[in-house]
C-alpha cells in the first residue's frame, strides 16, 4: 500500500513538478511538430514521456492523499497552427538545458523526500533526466554544434593558497577552474535566455508582455557580457555557437501565462545558479558581481510577478492555515 500522508516538502515539491511538467506539454508538442531533424525526435519525444509521466504520477500522489490537483497548462496554452519559430538547433540546446535543470532539481526534490514512493518517483525521474541529458549532449557533439567549455593549461603540481591576496578583490588573479566553471555556465544560461526572450516578444501580441520580454534579453544581454568579461581579463575566450536559433515568425505560439511563467522558472533557476557560483568563487570582485546580478534577477523577476497576478495568471501553491488569523 502506498503511504497516503505527504509532508509539506513533498506536497510542495510534487504541486512544483505537476505545474512544470504540464507546462513543458505545450512546449514540447510544437517542438515536435516543428522539429524537421529525424534524430532530435526522438529526444523530443523522450522528454514529452518524461512530462507525462510526471504529471499523472504527481496527479496520483494529490488524489491519494486527498489533495487538491492544480490546474496547470495543457495544450490549450498552445496554437498548433503556428509556423516554426525555434531551429532544430535551438531545440537540441534546450533539450540539454531541460535534462541539466531536471537533474539538479530532481536531485533536491529527492533529498528533501521521506515518503518511499516520492522518493522512488524522484529517482526514477533523475535516471531518466540523465539518459535526455546525455543523449542530448551526444547528439549536438555529432552535429558539431555543442559549446564546449573554455581549455585552459593547469599547473602539474599541486600548490596551496599563501596569500590572501588570492580572494582580494583588488589582486584579481587569474581565475581557478571551480570559478570559470560557474561563470561559462551561467554565460550559456543567459545566451538561452536571451534567446527565449527574443522568442516571446517577436510572437507575443500583449503589449505588456512583449515590453518585458524586451527587458528580459536585455537583461540576458547584459549578465552575459558581464561575466564573459571576467573570463576574457583571464584571458579565456568564450566559445559560443554561431548557428541561428530562431526564424523570424510572428506568429502567436503559447499563451502569455505560459511564456511569462516559463520566464519566472528561467529567474529562478538563473538565481539559483548565482548563488552556486558565488558561495564557490574565492575572489571577492566576482562574488561582488554575482549579488549585483542575482539582485537584477529578483527585480525583473518581482515584476514579472506582478504582471501574472494583474492578469490573474498566477496558480497560488498550497498553503499553510493562518493561524493567527483563525482565532481573531
Amino acid at each position: 500500500m502506498p503511504e497516503k500522508k505527504l509532508t509539506a516538502n513533498e506536497i510542495g515539491l510534487l504541486w512544483t513538478q505537476y505545474i512544470q511538467n504540464s507546462m513543458a506539454v505545450p512546449v514540447l508538442e510544437y517542438l515536435k511538430n516543428t522539429c524537421e531533424d529525424e534524430e532530435v525526435k526522438p529526444l523530443i519525444q523522450l522528454s514529452r514521456d518524461l512530462a507525462d509521466k510526471g504529471i499523472d504520477t504527481c496527479r496520483a500522489f494529490f488524489q491519494e492523499a486527498c489533495l487538491p490537483v492544480p490546474n496547470g497548462f495543457s495544450l490549450e496554452d498552445l496554437n498548433p497552427r503556428a509556423k516554426k519559430l525555434f531551429t532544430d538547433a535551438f531545440i537540441l540546446s534546450f533539450l540539454e538545458h531541460m535534462g541539466k535543470v531536471g537533474l539538479t532539481s530532481d536531485g533536491y526534490s529527492l533529498g528533501a523526500s521521506a515518503n518511499s514512493d516520492v522518493r522512488a518517483f524522484f529517482t526514477d525521474r533523475i535516471d531518466q533526466q540523465d539518459k535526455l541529458y546525455n543523449l542530448s549532449v551526444r547528439a549536438a557533439l555529432e552535429k558539431g554544434i555543442y559549446t564546449r567549455a573554455p581549455q585552459i593549461e593547469v599547473l602539474n603540481e599541486t600548490e596551496y593558497i599563501e596569500s590572501k591576496a588570492y580572494y582580494h578583490p583588488f589582486h584579481k588573479r587569474s581565475l581557478n577552474t571551480i570559478e570559470i566553471t560557474h561563470i561559462y555556465e551561467n554565460v550559456k544560461n543567459n545566451a538561452l535566455g536571451e534567446v527565449v526572450c527574443q522568442a516571446f516578444g517577436q510572437t507575443s501580441k500583449n503589449k505588456t508582455v512583449k515590453k518585458y520580454m524586451r527587458r528580459g534579453k536585455r537583461i540576458s544581454i547584459d549578465h552575459r557580457i558581464c561575466l564573459s568579461d571576467i573570463l576574457e581579463n583571464s584571458g579565456i575566450t568564450v566559445p559560443m555557437t554561431s548557428a541561428s536559433l530562431l526564424t523570424t515568425s510572428t506568429d502567436p505560439v503559447f499563451s502569455d501565462r505560459l511564456m511569462m511563467y516559463m520566464i519566472s522558472v528561467l529567474i529562478s533557476a538563473g538565481q539559483g545558479n548565482y548563488v552556486n557560483g558565488a558561495a564557490v568563487s574565492l575572489r571577492y570582485d566576482i562574488v561582488y558581481h554575482y549579488h549585483k546580478l542575482m539582485l537584477q534577477a529578483a527585480v525583473y523577476g518581482k515584476d514579472g510577478l506582478d504582471i501574472m497576478i494583474e492578469n490573474g495568471w498566477f496558480e497560488e501553491p498550497p498553503q499553510a492555515p493562518d493561524r493567527q488569523r483563525l482565532i481573531q
